[in-house]
């Protein structure tokens, strides 16, 4: 066996460090596969997307992905009532592979996951391979087998990107502002993650969508602005304005000049904060607009770019302000192609999120759009995030 190694850059050590990941990607499906073919196709990805073929061990020299010749193919069982939540419990060992493509099927249902480690992916990169792993399992079914692509073993870093691309510039330092709202009680023993899901026909969508745009606003800022209200409403109606800090995961390949590849097998997300004050009696679009304008200015500064790069420099990792709650909306994703027989009937991405900040994902398919709402039991109680969930929904539609 030939085995091929790289060390993780700092950046991309920090998620395994701290045990983020996976970040899970699933189509729900109406029809039967046919496993045997499935296996094939992931098989075939894997042979194409050597990433796929890796694992990751952490160790006294560091953090290093080995590349293997052979992938593990398809996985089979049943996930339970709900695979995302399944998945995204996957204990995070020291040693592990960095990818998981599982399929669980019961009658003419399935959910088809692809699930790889934060520190070697991100939600655009897990979701395009599942776009792929669908397109060969759909040759597979007509008789065609898809050709290699020769890509190479590993394909950079994001540091390595930005490097060529950026200066080293002037980082911001951390703003000196009052500890945002927590949602957070002390924790007391671990606990699994909960997902909480929200789902909007297309009808309900649009109207999210005008909203947004009346209010010069994009959809992930309306969602921040509705969470920032729920937030604020866990907390005296008479305290006046409160501080809530909410993040963005930012996409990076767009962002560089030239642009990284979409499918660039390495993480390309980052985190804003956008810290804002938010009182009892505000709306989701103006919180947003808030919000929405903080988000701009620090992209315009290019700040991730300039922190990342100083904290490679550095050799350490740079301080991020705390944070009241994330966001991270991959927007608008493209239609599966599937053999005949086989129909999608939905999508959702979303990744650990150990600790005490809640973090809701989001994508749009089909005109329907798709939240998930992750947090850690261990420190935000059931009843908590029920009433904040149920707060943050009724803000959301009430924007209609």
């Amino acid at each position: 066996m030939t085995l091929q190694r790289r060390s993780l850059t700092l950046f991309e050590a920090m998620f395994a460090r701290i045990r983020i990941g996976p970040v899970v990607a699933s189509v729900n499906l109406q029809g039967q596969v046919d496993a045997a073919v499935l296996d094939q196709a992931a098989r075939l990805l894997q042979r194409d997307y050597p990433v796929l073929r890796c694992s990751i061990h952490e160790g006294d020299d560091g953090v290093t992905l080995v590349l293997s010749d052979e992938g593990a193919g398809l996985a089979i069982g049943a996930a339970g009532p709900d695979p995302l939540g399944y998945e995204l419990n996957f204990a995070v060992e020291p040693d592990r592979p960095v990818s998981r493509i599982s399929l669980s099927q019961t009658g003419e249902s399935a959910v088809l996951s692809l699930a790889g480690d934060h520190s070697a992916s991100d939600a655009r990169l897990n979701t395009l391979l599942l776009h792929r792993l669908l397109d060969y399992y759909t040759d597979l079914v007509r008789g065609v087998t898809p050709e290699p692509t020769g890509r190479p073993a590993f394909d950079g870093s994001l540091e390595e990107a930005l490097l060529a691309a950026f200066e080293p510039g002037p980082v911001p330092p951390v703003e000196d502002t009052d500890a945002p709202l927590s949602l957070a009680v002390e924790a007391v023993a671990p606990g699994p993650l909960g997902v909480r899901s929200f789902s909007y026909d297309q009808g309900t969508t649009a109207a999210l969508i005008a909203a947004a745009r009346r209010g010069g606003i994009s959809v992930t800022t309306l969602l921040s602005g509705a969470m920032a209200c729920a937030v604020r409403a866990q907390f005296s109606a008479d305290a006046g304005p409160l501080p809530v800090s909410p993040a963005f995961a930012v996409d990076l390949r767009p962002r560089l000049d030239p642009p990284i590849a979409p499918d660039a097998a390495f993480v390309c997300v980052s985190r804003q904060v956008c810290a804002v004050s938010v009182d009892a009696d505000d709306q989701p679009v103006e919180v947003g607009a808030r919000i929405g304008a903080r988000l701009q200015a620090g992209l315009q500064r290019n700040e991730i770019q300039h922190r990342l790069l100083a904290q490679r420099l550095a050799g350490r990792p740079l301080p991020l302000p705390p944070i009241s709650f994330m966001v991270s909306n991959i927007g608008i994703v493209e239609g599966y192609r599937v053999p005949d027989g086989l129909r999608v009937t939905g999508s959702r991405w979303a990744t650990t999120s150990r600790g005490p900040v809640p973090t809701l994902f989001g994508l749009t398919l089909d005109g329907r759009l798709n939240l998930e709402l992750v947090y850690d039991t261990a420190f935000l109680p059931e009843d908590v995030i029920s009433d904040v969930a149920k707060q943050f929904e009724a803000s959301l539609l009430a924007c209609r």
